[in-house]
């Protein structure tokens, strides 16, 4: 029984769910990306729902599985370096032409 109240309370606190979820060790690049992705992140959630009920189907998946399922590896190397945190060199900024 104190699993569905447990559960229950993270459906209904989403950035507990979020912060208890979220990958919890890595580069701190990508520690630092998802802690400030939590928004996002919730946003595709319901983004997710809406494109079910627009197919006519009931949007049943909670945000825990959602969030069982999500490519957060893939999705922080998708980015661009320069999102990701990484640099060529601090010594060689990047080239500008000035015309």
């Amino acid at each position: 029984m104190p699993s569905n109240f447990l559960q229950a309370f993270l459906e209904e606190n989403p950035a507990v769910l979020y912060q208890a979820m979220r990958p919890q060790q890595g580069a701190w690049s990508f520690m630092d990306y998802w802690r400030r992705q939590q928004g996002n992140v919730w946003g595709d959630y319901l983004g997710s729902l809406g494109r079910t009920a627009l197919m006519g189907q009931e949007p049943t998946q909670s945000f825990t599985s959602y969030l069982t399922g999500y490519p957060w590896l893939q999705r922080y190397l998708g980015l661009p370096p320069e999102e990701r945190g990484e640099r060529a060199s601090r010594f060689a900024p990047q080239m500008r032409w000035l015309l």
